[in-house]
């Protein structure tokens, strides 16, 4: 049973692009763990959408809603926000399957919500902390700065950890927020980066963990009125199919030096995409 702050609301927006196979067995997950029933509301939109993917949507009991052409994550993220009037909005994608109870869902979920009215953190990770699933490169990317400290059996090679810290220092700045993948302690490894509350949840901040649109619960009035006029008013040039996909946007210094908390819970959610 999902606990929520009085008067406070949460909805589920699901992003889904040209993917109706890893889509299907996304969909399987959240049924069999009655994920849907935790939230005030529920909407999946499809860019580009197509006639199997409204018979997906059909066949988990959602209403199907999709544009005719694709707007990319930017303008999906967006619609679904703008669409979903909750305090709280999880915003996920079709490659984003559930790994969790029902039960383990609603109590992640619950802290998540208290912590963010209590403490004013406006974003959360839902992505597993220990089964984050395909393309999670960044992790690898910690352990080359950071080894010797979340893995001491690693001595012999310490050395070249501290050399590409002391050569990098902004980087491995950066990178600190990624230890919550890499220990189940990172708060004892970084105390001056992580405090955990009393419901169990990491916090960190913006300057030692970029952004992601991964598995996130955000505040939707904080997306909708800071984090999307900031994406649209400083486009990137790097582009997928076109168009922003939010995290080129935002991984810039301007993220780095807000000092926004952000949030981890122990994760429900795995990356995994069928359809390639």
């Amino acid at each position: 049973m999902l606990i929520k702050p009085e008067g406070i609301t949460v909805g589920m927006g699901i992003l889904s692009w040209k993917a109706p196979k890893t889509l299907s067995k996304t969909l399987e997950t959240y049924a069999d763990g009655d994920l849907f029933s935790l939230f005030d509301k529920r909407r999946i939109l499809f860019q580009e959408m197509s006639e199997q993917d409204r018979e997906v949507a059909d066949a988990f009991g959602l209403a199907a809603e999709g544009t005719a052409a694709n707007t990319g994550i930017f303008g999906g993220v967006k619609a679904l926000l703008e669409g979903l009037e909750c305090d709280y909005v999880l915003l996920l994608e079709n490659d984003c399957p559930l790994i969790e109870s029902h039960d383990e869902s609603a109590r992640q979920l619950s802290a998540a919500l208290f912590d963010a009215e209590e403490f004013g953190i406006p974003v959360f990770r839902f992505r597993s902390l220990r089964q984050p699933g395909q393309d999670f490169a960044t992790l690898e990317k910690f352990r080359r700065y950071f080894d010797d400290k979340v893995r001491p059996d690693s001595a012999p090679g310490a050395w070249l950890p501290r050399m590409r810290r002391a050569l990098r220092p902004g980087k491995a700045r950066r990178l600190q927020g990624i230890a919550a993948y890499a220990t189940a302690e990172p708060e004892r490894v970084f105390p001056a980066v992580f405090r955990r509350t009393d419901r169990g949840s990491l916090v960190t901040a913006s300057p030692y963990l970029n952004w992601t649109n991964q598995s996130i619960l955000v505040r939707r009035d904080w997306m909708l009125d800071k984090m999307l006029p900031y994406v649209e008013a400083n486009p990137s040039s790097r582009r997928v199919n076109g168009f922003s996909d939010i995290e080129k946007e935002l991984n810039r210094p301007w993220w780095r030096h807000q000092q926004i908390p952000v949030g981890l819970v122990p994760g429900l959610f795995t990356h995994e995409r069928v359809d390639r």
